[in-house]
Parts: C-alpha cells; sequence; structure tokens
C-alpha cells in the first residue's frame, strides 16, 4: 500500500538527523529509567477511526456501487507483548491486540425504478504484530509496527426494483494485513503511554447474493502500559546514553506527511431521485507548519501553531438501474488550521500535548445524474468550509534543535451545499508525522534558572 512511501522514510529520517543547530538548555536532570525497554508488558487503549467500504452489487437491472461509502467510531483496546532492547537505541518486540469500535456506515438511494440501501458495522477485531523501533533518547521510542489482522463485520442491506426484492444480512471475518507509526514515552515505574496510528487493508470477498466488499480502516490509538520486566534483565542494568536538554521555548518549522480518511454524510436529489449516503475516502497527505511555545514551567508549556496541508483523500458512490444512475464524488484537496496547544514533559526531552482550534478545507465535489429518458444534470465547484480541529500528539526531540511528533487530528466542518442538490458535511481523521527544527527564540534564560 503507497501509505507507507510516504511515512516509513520520514520516520528513518527523524531519527538521524545531524545537529543542525543547538537550542538554548535547560537544566533540568533526567530520570533514570534504566531498562525498561526489555521485557514483557500488557495495556489498554483508547482511539478513533473509520472504515472506507468498497462495496459493490448487481442484481438484475440493479447496479450498486459505494467505491467509498464509510463511516467514523471511536474504539478500545487491550493487548500484550515483549519487546527487547538488542542495541542502546534499538527495540524490537511482538504483541497481540484485541479491539471493540462503534463505527457503522450506511447508504441508501431512491432513483426511478430503484430503492437500495446498504449498512456495514465491524465490531470486533484483532491482530498479531511484530514492532520495530529506534530510541530518540532514552525514554522516547519511535517504531513502525505491522502484521496480521482480522475484523469480525456485520452487513445488511436490501434493492428493490420493478417489484423485484433483495436483501442480506450476515456476518462475516475479513483477513488482511495492518501497518504503521507509533511514539511511546516512559512515564517512570514501569508505566508507559503511546500514540500509534495504523492502516489496515482487508480482502475483497463476496457476502452474500451479488454483492462483494472489502472494507480499509484507519485507527488511531492512545494507550497506557505497564511493564513487567524479565527476559533475565534487572533494573540496574539497562543500556543508557546521554539525553538532550532542551528549552522547548521558541518559534519552530518543519514540514510532515502522512494519511487519512475524509468522511460526508450526503445528500443528493435531482428531480425525483435522491440518495442519501456517507462517503468515505482515503489518501496522503503533506505540509508545512510553524509554530511559537513558551515552557512556563518545568514540565508544562503552551504554544500557538498554524499549518497547510494538500490532501489527496476522495469518496465515490455509483448508483445504477434501469430508470437512471446517479454518480458522487467528494474531494477534500487542501486544509488549513490555526491552533493553541498545551503540553506536558513527563520527561525533559519529550512532550505530550493537546492542540485545538480553527481548521479550513477546499473541497471540490461532482455530481452527475442520468434520468429516465436521458436527461443528464452535471455540476461541478470547488466549495471551502470552515470548522474545528483537535489534536493530540506526542514531539520529542532528536538532537540538537530537531525534534520529531507524530499527531492524530480530527475535523469537523460546517454543513454545505457543494453541488446544486447536493449537501454534505465533511470531517477528517488524519495522521501527521513532522519534523521541526526550534529557532530557540525567546529562550535566552532556562525555566530551572528562572525559578
Amino acid at each position: 500500500m503507497s501509505f507507507r512511501l510516504g511515512i516509513a522514510p520520514l520516520l528513518a529520517a527523524s531519527v538521524a538527523l545531524p545537529a543542525a543547530g543547538q537550542a538554548q538548555q535547560v537544566s533540568i536532570p533526567a530520570k533514570d529509567f534504566g531498562p525498561v525497554w526489555t521485557g514483557f508488558y500488557v495495556g489498554g487503549a483508547f482511539g478513533a477511526g473509520g472504515t472506507v467500504n468498497h462495496t459493490d452489487t448487481n442484481t438484475g437491472a440493479v447496479g450498486v456501487g459505494f467505491n467509498g461509502s464509510g463511516g467514523s467510531g471511536v474504539l478500545g483496546s487491550i493487548y500484550g507483548g515483549v519487546d527487547y532492547q538488542i542495541a542502546p537505541r534499538a527495540v524490537i518486540g511482538v504483541l497481540a491486540e484485541a479491539t471493540l469500535s462503534s463505527v457503522s456506515s450506511s447508504a441508501s438511494a431512491s432513483l426511478p425504478g430503484l430503492n437500495a440501501s446498504v449498512t456495514s458495522q465491524p465490531s470486533f477485531s484483532w491482530a498479531v504484530l511484530a514492532r520495530a523501533g529506534m530510541l530518540a533518547n532514552s525514554s522516547t521510542l519511535l517504531y513502525l509496527v505491522g502484521g496480521y489482522t482480522g475484523q469480525n463485520v456485520r452487513s445488511w442491506g436490501t434493492a428493490t426494483a420493478g417489484g423485484a426484492t433483495a436483501s442480506f444480512s450476515r456476518e462475516d471475518a475479513f483477513h488482511g494485513w495492518t501497518f504503521g507509526p507509533g511514539f511511546e514515552s516512559m512515564l517512570g515505574g514501569g508505566w508507559s503511554t503511546k500514540l500509534e496510528y495504523r492502516y489496515s487493508q482487508y480482502a475483497r470477498q463476496h457476502v452474500g447474493g451479488n454483492i462483494y466488499a472489502q472494507p480499509n480502516t484507519h485507527a488511531v490509538r492512545a494507550g497506557l502500559s505497564y511493564k513487567f520486566g524479565g527476559l533475565g534483565m534487572g533494573a540496574s542494568e539497562g543500556r543508557s546514553f546521554n539525553e538532550p536538554a532542551t528549552n522547548w521555548t521558541g518559534i519552530y518549522a518543519g514540514v510532515a506527511a502522512g494519511a487519512g480518511m475524509s468522511f460526508s454524510p450526503t445528500t443528493a436529489t435531482a428531480g425525483a431521485a435522491s440518495a442519501t449516503f456517507d462517503t468515505g475516502g482515503q489518501g496522503l497527505l503533506g505540509g508545512v507548519f510553524v509554530g511559537a511555545d513558551y515552557q512556563f514551567a518545568r514540565q508544562a508549556l503552551v504554544g500557538i501553531m498554524g499549518d497547510f496541508s494538500w490532501t489527496g483523500m476522495q469518496g465515490t458512490s455509483t448508483f445504477s438501474t434501469a430508470g437512471g444512475s446517479a454518480y458522487t464524488a467528494i474531494s477534500p484537496n487542501r486544509e488549513w488550521s490555526v491552533m493553541g496547544r498545551l503540553g506536558w514533559l513527563p520527561t525533559p526531552s519529550t512532550l505530550l500535548y493537546g492542540a485545538v482550534g480553527y481548521t479550513g478545507m477546499n473541497v471540490k465535489s461532482t455530481a452527475t445524474a442520468v434520468l429516465a429518458g436521458g436527461n443528464t444534470l452535471f455540476g461541478e465547484r470547488d466549495t471551502t468550509v470552515n470548522g474545528w480541529a483537535v489534536a493530540p500528539g506526542i514531539e520529542t526531540v532528536i538532537t540538537g534543535g530537531w525534534t520529531t511528533r507524530l499527531e492524530y487530528r480530527y475535523s469537523q466542518y460546517e454543513q454545505k451545499e457543494v453541488v446544486s442538490g447536493v449537501t454534505t458535511q465533511p470531517s477528517t481523521h488524519t495522521i501527521r508525522l513532522g519534523i521541526a527544527y526550534k529557532l530557540g527564540l525567546g529562550g535566552n534564560k532556562s525555566v530551572a534558572e528562572a525559578e
């Protein structure tokens, strides 16, 4: 999957950047975390995500293709695994995970001669994974995780045309692979917290009648783990190295790459034809960002940040019957935001933060309807929608003035008519892996000295 091409190289580069500059240091002693990366662990996670379903059916004169019906929801996971620190800056491990989610997507259409609806609801998923990571410092791990995943999906739907009705209701197990980046930071006492994104691709399979489905999912998880140790390594045997001290006060600029999903509950009407569906799209994104932070205490800071991103997310839906057809495409292509952020430093070199603020997005929308008798309606428009965004993240110092961050962002936009007769309210779930350089401006006095 091409998502790996955008994320994996950036993650690898983030732990190998040279020290291009040195931010003003803060005299805060680092905690001794010891060899906590080696050993067994268990944990729980809470998060959010979404699914994009590629569903198609052809029953007699009825043809319905949802190339991107989608929905979003929340999820909860439990997991357990084991890690082994094979070198001062390298960790490998395996883990297993079980997840429950509330994600659901639906679509319905009413055209001359056709009424159709499809609903899909992933409920339970599981995964067996391997991970490998590099330590940005002795308390923060940047890693890639991937492996096998399975998912139970309950699906049901009906299609009626010319007095003939086809319906289905069933539960199917889909199997596939999953992959993504993550950050994990030690809190002390065996506890750690992590932020992880994963993309999952499942195999296309027959789900009944003439209906085929292929779900894809994007999910982000914030987890809390407890490590028991073990594997013959005691608490005083840890491999350690000098951690960079840093002053988080200053102005910074950076670049980011990632992936995400867009969801748009959409209503389309054209004459006697109407359709209501949850459009879902997925794709890569890339952007630039700037910001400024002020570290007002040993373990706390406030800041402001802004960014501009280009995205390739698109969702489409197609309905085709003897009585007419309709096609709709919703394509977010540019987005921007201005947000404030508040952060906590569990260690001097690692920041856990939350950001919230304004966001805007440009959406290109296309709609085509072919009615009985050959009449065709077509519309295309670029629309700007405004809304709000919330973004938790982890940022850690690599060396000098360089930092790397992993950030999940949920954005909700206003409802708007994007093409004549088509109303939608888009939202997005995205993950961004970024690299920034802090100029160190305003950091002439350390927090420790100030106190």
